[in-house]
């Protein structure tokens, strides 16, 4: 069971966790855009162990509605507006309780001023992963990459436009997953060097 919290960690939550000049930890309850708090080290393991079930339980949760959506919209029957209402509303509901829970967690705490732009964000992000995940990320581009190839050439053969979005979602996910891969094994050369 450790393994899999440390592959989990090693993905998702070490990448909230920083050590700034002093050797001070830093808690970005948002990701690396968002706002820091100086996280004492008396609460750190706590606040590391709710963020891992937090993130655990929206991941699930994610991944259930993006099931649940596929299913009612690939259903033979029209969906009724107070159906996707009832989805909207569960979608506001996930990512509303997340946003509130990091809220919460992070009440207490000293803020940091320290805000990042969009690429350093992701340049931190890589730092804080360790190697195994870029060839991971390399891997699911490719695969992504297969998958964004069937998904248009079903488009062709069925003349569905949904195939089409998800040959293209596929693609941008293959993109992402492919430089970010290859990012972090060029930065991580690059720190080595220096």
């Amino acid at each position: 069971m450790a393994g899999l919290t440390g592959i989990f960690d090693d993905i998702y939550v070490k990448q909230l966790f920083h050590k700034n000049e002093r050797g001070e930890t830093v808690f970005y309850p948002f990701g690396l855009i968002g706002r820091g708090y100086l996280l004492p080290k008396e609460r750190e393991e706590s606040i590391r162990r709710a963020m891992r079930l937090q993130m655990f339980a929206t991941l699930i949760a994610s991944i259930a509605f993006g099931l649940l959506v596929t299913r009612v919209s690939g259903s033979e029957n029209p969906v009724s507006p107070v159906g996707w209402l009832v989805l909207a509303t569960l979608f506001a509901v996930i990512f509303g309780g997340s946003l509130a829970f990091q809220f919460w967690i992070a009440s207490g705490l000293e803020p940091v001023s320290e805000r990042v732009q969009f690429g350093e964000w992701l340049r931190r992000g890589r730092q804080a992963r360790p190697p195994w995940t870029y060839w991971a990320m390399i891997v699911l581009g490719i695969f992504s990459l297969l998958m964004a190839a069937s998904g248009f050439a079903a488009s062709v053969i069925e003349r569905d436009a949904s195939l089409l979005a998800a040959g293209l979602f596929f693609l941008a996910i293959a993109i992402f997953g492919i430089w970010d891969g290859r990012r972090g094994f060029i930065e991580r050369r690059g720190a080595k060097g220096d």
